[in-house]
């Protein structure tokens, strides 16, 4: 590239930003907080024992009672299902017997480590890690007699534990600033409407919220993508819209009313278009539009071969097999029922993406139709990358072949890493992605 490619580059973000910035400006009189909220976020819902660290100084308390604890490694809590009152066990002394306990540091270095969070539940990357946590702490029984436990702190901060697992501690800072905007939109919208709210949390922890993982994975550059877009949002005629996103597209994006019939469809989202620098209109609706898009390698910011280095979960994902034989597809498809074999999985209606929304999933003696893209990509076990994809059918082996990782409405991460180390600045990014959006302060 050339010094005249550089300089234009570097005016177009500039007059993109001032263009964001008068946005802005114009709309800072409206607040939709005084000041920055905390939200309640739960991390865990199916444990029935704890080991969690004290690093730093803490306060354990119920009601009236407290108690001082500092540096204590490995301290147990448990439910007794009799009563639903939990059990805590410190140097083989029960310490507490309730049914509700918070922990509150006592300095702002303060932190607790716990041990096999779970996460990822129901999907391929399922798993278990030690994860660490700061602000406050508060356990509780839920109705199944295992804990909730949730973590409440502001709200500026919780996106700190969001914005390295969503796309990558060590991605480009105008692709983090871009993702610390979509997060804090997700979280508002959340705040606002209870999509996600129980009787103690706010929000939740995994991927039907936004995954959330505490201190773990954060960086300097996460942590400053965060606090140089403090308080900014994304909104239509003056309200927050849900700043969807997902890790790789595929190479197009998908309309909203495609993947959620029944959410709101803001004018950002009647829009889909090829991932490019300068995106145009394209249709995959029908299956052989789909099986040419899949089984090629088009020039587009999500594909890893496309000439800018992306990060290994666009090199797993932008396209993707996999295999299963006829009889253990028929189990896992028919969930035990006595359907008879598995003979065909039809596509009925496709989105713009490729993306499935309505398919047959036909046995010899039952067909069963499934509406939803989540919903086709949840009857397997673990659940697909995508809808997007197309079956092949040889003999006893049955073999799906995919594009991207996730609904792909809104901002597709990969390309937002890519349009970042192009030189692209976040507000660009975001106007890309968001393009019926305007910039906004809400506090």
């Amino acid at each position: 590239m050339n010094f005249n490619y550089y300089t234009s580059l570097y005016l177009f973000n500039i007059i993109v930003a001032l263009s964001l910035l008068l946005t802005h400006c114009t709309s800072a009189e409206t607040r939709l907080f005084d000041s920055e909220p905390e939200v309640r976020v739960r991390i865990i819902n199916t444990k029935n024992i704890l080991l969690i660290d004290f690093d730093g100084s803490w306060q354990l308390g119920h009601g009236s009672e407290t108690m001082e604890i500092a540096n204590a490694k490995a301290v147990q809590f448990s439910i007794c299902p009799q009563n639903k009152q939990i059990t805590m066990i410190l140097a083989d002394t029960i310490r507490f017997n309730t049914d509700r306990i918070s922990f509150i540091g006592n300095d702002e270095n303060a932190t607790i480590s716990i041990a096999d969070v779970p996460y990822g539940l129901g999907w391929w990357w399922e798993g278990k890690e030690n994860r660490t946590y700061e602000g406050k702490i508060h356990l509780y029984v839920n109705n199944d007699d295992l804990f909730d436990v949730v973590v409440q702190l502001p709200l500026e901060e919780y996106l700190k534990g969001v914005v390295p697992y969503e796309i990558g501690g060590d991605s480009p800072l105008e692709a983090l600033k871009a993702q610390a905007v979509a997060a804090r939109c997700e979280a508002v919208i959340a705040l606002r409407s209870g999509l996600y709210s129980g009787e103690n949390h706010d929000l939740t922890s995994d991927v039907e919220c936004q995954v959330f993982s505490g201190n773990r994975r954060r960086t300097p550059a996460s942590d400053k993508a965060v606090e140089l877009t403090r308080g900014i949002i994304l909104t239509e005629n003056g309200e927050p819209i849900n700043a969807y996103y997902a890790s790789n597209c595929g190479g197009v994006s998908e309309l909203i009313k495609n993947v959620w019939f029944e959410r709101v469809e803001y004018e950002t989202y009647k829009v889909h278009n090829k991932d490019s620098k300068n995106p145009i209109d394209i249709d995959l609706s029908t299956e052989s539009a789909a099986r040419e898009w899949i089984f090629s390698s088009p020039h587009v910011l999500c594909n890893p071969d496309a000439g800018v280095e992306l990060p290994l979960f666009s090199q797993q994902n932008f396209r993707w097999s996999r295999s299963f034989s006829v009889t253990d597809l028929t189990q896992m498809l028919s969930d035990d029922n006595d359907y008879g074999k598995i003979t065909d999985i039809i596509p009925q209606k496709r989105g713009v993406s490729g993306r499935i929304y309505l398919a047959d999933f036909v046995f010899e003696n039952q067909t069963l139709q499934v509406k939803g893209e989540l919903n086709i990509r949840q009857m397997w076990k673990p659940a697909l990358r995508s809808a997007n994809f197309v079956v092949d059918m040889e003999g006893d082996s049955i073999t799906l072949y995919g594009a991207g990782w996730g609904h792909g409405v809104g901002m597709c991460q990969s390309g937002a890493i890519s349009l970042a180390k192009q030189g692209y600045s976040y507000e660009f990014i975001l106007k890309h992605y968001y393009t019926k959006a305007s910039v906004t302060g809400m506090y």
